[in-house]
């Protein structure tokens, strides 16, 4: 990562740690930001004024015991987290990432390990027919397993119990933080009313101090932002904008 000094315009110093690119990050109101690592499969706080870092990453004893958290999820099915891709501030103290394995994982910044793991939050796709699947012109039979759909966007309003996700199901997840900042709870999916991949949220509030609602813009495309491993049939490149009321 690389520093720089708006006041100055100039370049001021690079941070090195992660071991991949770094997808996306994600910045406090005071001089630290996150960023996380695609497939290093870890989220990085750094402290800028410091010159220290923290590391946070899941481990396979922590998503193979998710039980304890996420004890209203256990029958998921189990993937293996292949890369971490999203990264949203919630306070100063708590922050959220979404994976390619379809989690969605609740931090805080005062201990190592997840507060609360949402596995599958958008579901599985439809699974792959044999010929789809396999590069062989006669396939072997096989059961080909459903692959999770990847979070490719999130997006918290600060300072408040709300956040969204995206992946390619053509809905948006509005979620909700529980009081003791443990869990997360699904409030309810919207329809976008377009196909394709959710590649950015954008989170306002409207009117003054929000009193009008929210408006949620995001950014939809007929692939994913970071390569064409997954293409929508159908997909369209578009910017849609959604508003909410208070009721």
């Amino acid at each position: 990562m690389k520093l720089w000094s708006l006041s100055d315009l100039s370049y001021i110093e690079t941070l090195f740690g992660h071991q991949d690119a770094i997808p996306a990050v994600a910045s406090f109101t005071s001089e630290r930001c996150l960023s996380v690592g695609a497939r290093d499969r870890s989220a990085r706080l750094w402290k800028i004024a410091d010159e220290t870092q923290l590391v946070f990453q899941i481990s396979t004893d922590s998503h193979s015991s998710s039980k304890a958290l996420n004890p209203q999820n256990t029958n998921a099915l189990n993937f293996p987290q292949g890369s971490m891709d999203c990264v949203s501030i919630i306070d100063e103290q708590h922050f959220l990432t979404g994976s390619d394995n379809g989690d969605i994982i609740l931090w805080t910044t005062n201990k190592k390990k997840p507060q609360f793991l949402q596995k599958l939050a958008h579901g599985v796709d439809e699974p792959l027919a044999p010929q789809e699947f396999s590069a062989e012109s006669v396939p072997v039979v096989v059961n080909v397993p459903a692959q999770p759909r990847w979070i490719t966007s999130l997006a918290a309003l600060p300072f408040t119990d709300l956040f969204f996700s995206g992946s390619w199901d053509g809905k948006l997840g509005m979620w909700r933080i529980s009081e003791d900042l443990r869990r997360c709870e699904l409030i309810r999916f919207i329809d976008v009313g377009i196909k394709g991949v959710i590649n950015g949220i954008c989170v306002e509030e409207r009117g003054k101090r929000g009193a009008e609602g929210l408006r949620v813009v995001l950014a939809v495309g007929s692939e994913c932002r970071l390569g064409r491993w997954k293409r929508v049939k159908g997909g369209r490149h578009a910017a849609v904008i959604l508003e909410f009321g208070y009721s």
